[in-house]
């Protein structure tokens, strides 16, 4: 199957998942509180913290594997499942310390051990998800995914409507991932066997032990900052941080997520060519940050009317995380693919040493900035974020031989294109005093006419590539 068909119906399950997902988020937002959805991020949280362990890199490690694929289907099925079992136990155990030494809310017990069944679903389903992705069948997983995010909701509203709180986001959780184990099954040929290989067990093990090394360490890059708020702060925090910080994260999903399964798969493909790879990352970063910039500069501009016609009263607080979190992941996903070229480049070990190397500069500063206030915490996360695209274009200059100079150059115009109109925008927008509806239809629509026929003028017309031209001359 080709990059072009597989990426088509990628961007359709993606699509699929990321339209009506964030319905179903702000429709659920409006119903419940803040305090509601930070019960929520404390159980999932550890929730992800242990998929982890149980899935231990079998996935990454299936897809990248070129030969004994049957033999490495039934290892990486039978290491989740015993996995999972234990860790699923563990969890339901542990769940009443762990919640009053993490978050000091006894709500979270009984919450995160219902959620130990989502560990045993995504244990039982996980080999048939590798296993799509390897053979590039996106079609399939399109089908799978648009009738598994659908179901959510249709839990979820019913009970929130009837005052089951926090109840209602458990509900929607677990029918989703039922709902996926039985999709996945219908739909994939490969059946597990009783059969466990032990030579190629030990080989994935060592690829799926950089891969974990890599998921543990980028937890702790998207959790610890929800877990020091929600041990500082309170679930309320804790709600009000994860809930704004998911709407940024879906709105950029729903426009990248689809990328980076086909790329991981497509990119394996190419095993150690790495000028083939040079090309193509180079390639990725432009297309990236031509829409990533432009996109997080739109939130920004909108970000109270968001929150003013979005979430509404009870959500006060939350346009101010919209905007520095949109921005965060803008500037973040000028790399966002990074770990994909590592890892299809045969250096999984990449990843784990960058996100290994800020690791503890992360944590002291959100240890730092949490005891300066919620707002200090929030814009020390986009600090943090700029550091690590510069990190990481480094690690891309010693594996790849790609030069910084000319991706800063272009990462550094794009910005500036994009943020001086829309500030001018903004300011005569807040002059005319619109209805908050028809204010973030115009000015979005007329932001991403302006961004779209801007950048169109300066690519036609060589201006960023001039601009790259000179900063490749000047690293000569």
């Amino acid at each position: 199957m080709s990059l072009t068909h597989a990426l088509k119906w990628s961007f359709f399950a993606e699509l699929a998942s990321k339209a009506i997902a964030p319905v179903v988020f702000i429709v659920l937002a409006r119903l419940l509180t803040p305090e509601d959805f930070g019960v929520m991020a404390a159980a999932m949280m550890v929730i992800a913290f242990s998929q982890i362990f149980w899935e231990a890199g079998m996935g990454k490690a299936l897809i990248q594997r070129q030969t004994d694929t049957q033999e490495a289907a039934n290892v990486a099925f039978w290491i989740n499942i015993a996995l999972g079992l234990l860790i699923a136990t563990m969890l339901f155990l542990v769940a009443k310390p762990v919640a009053a030494t993490f978050f000091h809310d006894d709500r979270v017990t009984a919450v995160l051990q219902v959620m130990t069944l989502q560990v045993l679903l995504g244990a039982i389903s996980s080999v048939h998800t590798a296993l799509l992705q390897k053979d590039m069948g996106f079609k399939k997983l399109f089908w799978v995914r648009f009738v598994t995010v659908s179901l959510p909701g249709l839990a979820s509203i019913p009970l929130a409507l009837n005052g089951m709180g926090y109840w209602a986001l458990v509900a929607g959780a677990l029918v989703g991932q039922l709902a996926q184990v039985i999709m996945l099954w219908r739909t994939s040929h490969w059946r597990p066997r009783w059969t466990f290989d032990t030579r190629v067990a030990k080989e994935m093990g060592r690829f799926g032990a950089w891969v974990g090394a890599s998921g543990l360490l980028a937890w702790f890059y998207l959790w610890a900052d929800s877990l020091i708020v929600g041990m500082y702060l309170g679930s309320h925090d804790l709600g009000l941080y994860r809930t704004g910080n998911m709407f940024s994260i879906m709105i950029f999903g729903m426009v990248f997520g689809p990328i980076a399964p086909v790329l991981y798969s497509y990119l394996s493909k190419m095993g150690g060519d790495k000028i083939r790879l040079k090309s193509m990352i180079e390639k990725v970063i432009r297309s990236l940050t031509i829409i990533a910039i432009p996109l997080a500069v739109i939130l920004v501009a909108l970000s109270s009317q968001i929150g003013e016609v979005l979430f509404g009263s009870k959500w006060e607080g939350i346009s101010f995380v919209i905007a520095v979190m949109a921005l965060m992941h803008g500037f973040s996903w000028v790399v966002g693919m990074n770990g994909e070229f590592y890892r299809a480049a045969g250096k999984p070990s990449y990843e784990t040493i960058v996100t290994a190397g800020t690791l503890v500069i992360y944590l002291l500063a959100y240890l730092y900035s949490i005891q300066q206030g919620f707002e200090v915490f929030v814009w020390t996360r986009l600090g943090l974020a700029l550091g690590a695209l510069l990190l990481h274009l480094l690690v891309l200059k010693k594996l790849l031989a790609v030069s910084m100079l000319p991706i800063l150059g272009y990462v550094i115009v794009i910005t500036m294109i994009t943020a001086v109109p829309a500030y001018l925008l903004d300011y005569v927008f807040n002059m005319l005093h619109l209805n908050v509806w028809i204010r973030v239809c115009l000015e979005g629509f007329i932001l991403v006419s302006i961004f779209g026929a801007v950048i169109y003028f300066i690519e036609r017309n060589g201006l960023i590539k001039e601009v790259k031209h000179r900063l490749k001359g000047a690293v000569r």
